[in-house]
C-alpha cells in the first residue's frame, strides 16, 4: 500500500512540474525564462497596490542621487493621464529607464506600483505640492 502511495506520489509531483513549465498563451501575460531555463510568465504589475509615500521614500533614498533628479522635476514630466497611460500599457519601468538609464543597474520591480502612485499623485496637472 505505501508503495502504492509513494508512486502515486512520485507521478503526481512530475506531472504537476511538467504542468508549470510549459507556456500558457494570454494576452496580458508574457513568458520569460528563468535561471534554471524553464518558461514561467509574469504577470502586469498592479500598480493600484502602490503607495505614494513609498514612492516618494524609494525616490529620495535610490533614485534622487543616482540620476541626479530632484522630486518635482520626476513627477512633472508627465501629466496624470499620461502617467496612468503609461502604466496601464506595462510600460513604466521602460519609462524609467528613458528618464534615467542608469537605474537599469539598481531597479527593482518592485518598485513600479509605489512609484507610479508618487508620479500619478505628484505629476504636472495636478494640485499637490511636493514638501521635502
Amino acid at each position: 500500500m505505501k508503495k502504492n502511495l509513494i508512486l502515486f506520489t512520485l507521478i503526481f509531483l512530475s506531472n504537476a512540474y511538467e504542468m508549470k513549465s510549459h507556456i500558457i498563451k494570454n494576452t496580458n501575460d508574457t513568458p520569460i525564462r528563468n535561471k534554471n531555463n524553464l518558461t514561467t510568465i509574469q504577470k502586469p504589475i498592479n500598480m493600484s497596490i502602490g503607495n505614494a509615500t513609498k514612492g516618494k521614500n524609494i525616490f529620495r533614498k535610490y533614485i534622487r542621487f543616482y540620476c541626479k533628479l530632484t522630486n518635482d522635476k520626476f513627477t512633472i514630466i508627465h501629466t496624470q493621464d499620461e502617467w496612468e497611460d503609461i502604466a496601464q500599457a506595462g510600460k513604466f519601468k521602460e519609462e524609467m529607464f528613458k528618464i534615467c538609464p542608469k537605474l537599469k543597474k539598481i531597479y527593482q520591480d518592485r518598485w513600479s506600483p509605489h512609484l507610479y502612485q508618487f508620479a500619478y499623485e505628484y505629476a504636472s496637472d495636478s494640485d499637490n505640492v511636493l514638501l521635502y
